[in-house]
């Protein structure tokens, strides 16, 4: 999820790389996020990769 770094992490959202996220685009590394849902299941890691739609 891309969004605001001072929002969104009141409701438990971290920043996606501490989790081998990234976005597939030039995006500062505290806006990028991702939120656990269920912490017994492993995280997907790997590259964001948008719909051409998305103009990303």
């Amino acid at each position: 999820m891309f969004g605001h770094p001072e929002y969104y992490p009141k409701f438990g959202f971290g920043r996606a790389s501490a989790y081998g996220i990234r976005p597939g685009f030039e995006v500062p590394d505290e806006a990028m996020m991702a939120l656990v849902l269920d912490d017994s299941a492993s995280v997907a890691q790997g590259t964001i990769h948008y719909p051409t739609a998305f103009g990303v």
